[in-house]
C-alpha cells in the first residue's frame, strides 16, 4: 500500500523448510551411542513481516517488524556418552524483532554520504530441548533458552564521501563498522560448550584515487584489531583427556579477521 507517492506499507508471510538428515554416530562399539541420536527430522519456519519504507527530504527510511515460527528446529549439539557432534529436533522456537535503517546526503552537493542501520532480534526456545534419547531423563536446554549466536543488538554505520582532487583524479573515502551485543555459544546450560561472549565493535576504512578506468586502493580492516569472538570449542569439551588417550588440546576460539593493511590497484576494461 502506498499512502504517499514517496512511502510503501508492506506484509508478508512465507513459508520454509529444511529436510531432515543423519549424524554420523557409533551405534555399535565401545563408542556407542542411543540410536536415537543418529536420525534427526525436518524443520519448518512461517515467517511474517510488516514494515514501512520510503524517502522525505532526501532522507531515505526502512522499519520492518518480524515474527518468525520455527517448528522442530535442528540444534547442534554433542552426544552424553562420548561427546560426537550430532543434530537433533528441539521442539519449537521463535525470533521476532525489529529492522531500521536510514540513510542519504548531508548536504546536497557536498559528496557526504552516510548510512545508519539498528536491529533488535529476541530468538528462544519456547519449548524443551529434550534428548532424542526417550531413556534420558533430562532436557539439553529449557524453554525459553536463548538461541546460540544472535545478539539482541545489532548496529552498523557506513560514512563515504567522493570528491575531485584535480579534472584527472577522483578520491574516494569510506569509513564503515559493526557493532553486536554479547552471544551465546551454545543452546542450553552444559558446561561443555556454554559460553557467554562479550559484545564487540569492528570497523574498516578504505581510500581510492580513481583516474579513468584505474583505481588505486589503501584500506585498513579490524582498524582497533578487535579480537571479536563469536564461537568456540570450550577447554571443558575439546581438552586433554590422558585417560580417554586423547593427549592433545583443540579447543580454539573463533575469532574475526585481524588488523589487516592492503593495497590493491584495479584496471578495468
Amino acid at each position: 500500500y502506498e499512502p504517499t507517492q514517496d512511502s510503501l506499507v508492506y506484509a508478508t508471510i512465507s513459508e520454509g523448510f529444511r529436510r531432515g538428515g543423519t549424524t554420523a554416530v557409533p551405534l555399535v562399539g565401545l563408542f556407542a551411542e542411543a540410536s536415537e541420536w543418529q536420525i534427526y527430522d525436518a524443520d519448518t519456519v512461517v515467517h511474517y513481516a510488516v514494515g514501512w519504507k520510503g524517502r522525505y527530504n532526501g532522507l531515505r527510511y526502512d522499519l520492518y517488524l518480524f515474527y518468525i515460527d520455527w517448528q522442530d528446529p535442528q540444534l547442534n549439539n554433542s552426544t552424553p556418552n562420548f561427546g560426537f557432534f550430532s543434530v537433533a529436533n528441539g521442539d519449537s522456537a521463535r525470533t521476532q524483532g525489529v529492522e531500521a535503517q536510514l540513510s542519504g546526503t548531508w548536504d546536497v552537493g557536498t559528496g557526504l554520504n552516510y548510512q545508519f542501520g539498528y536491529a533488535y532480534v529476541d530468538a528462544e526456545l519456547t519449548g524443551e530441548f529434550l534428548s532424542p534419547d526417550p531413556a534420558a531423563l533430562f532436557a539439553l536446554a529449557p524453554d525459553g533458552a536463548t538461541l546460540p549466536g544472535t545478539p539482541e543488538h545489532a548496529f552498523n554505520w557506513v560514512f563515504d564521501y567522493t570528491f575531485d582532487i584535480n579534472s584527472d583524479w577522483t578520491l574516494f573515502a569510506r569509513l564503515d563498522g559493526a557493532y553486536q551485543s554479547e552471544t551465546q555459544n551454545s543452546v542450553g546450560t552444559s558446561p561443555l560448550f556454554a559460553q557467554e561472549f562479550d559484545g564487540f565493535a569492528i570497523s574498516n576504512g578504505v581510500l581510492t584515487a580513481t583516474q579513468g578506468n584505474v583505481s588505486a586502493s589503501l584500506w585498513m580492516r579490524n582498524i582497533f584489531n578487535e579480537e571479536g569472538v563469536t564461537g568456540a570449542f570450550t577447554e571443558e569439551f575439546m581438552g586433554t583427556a590422558p585417560d580417554q588417550g586423547f593427549f592433545g588440546n583443540a579447543s580454539k576460539d573463533l575469532i574475526a579477521l585481524p588488523r589487516t593493511v592492503g593495497f590493491t590497484v584495479r584496471l578495468d576494461f
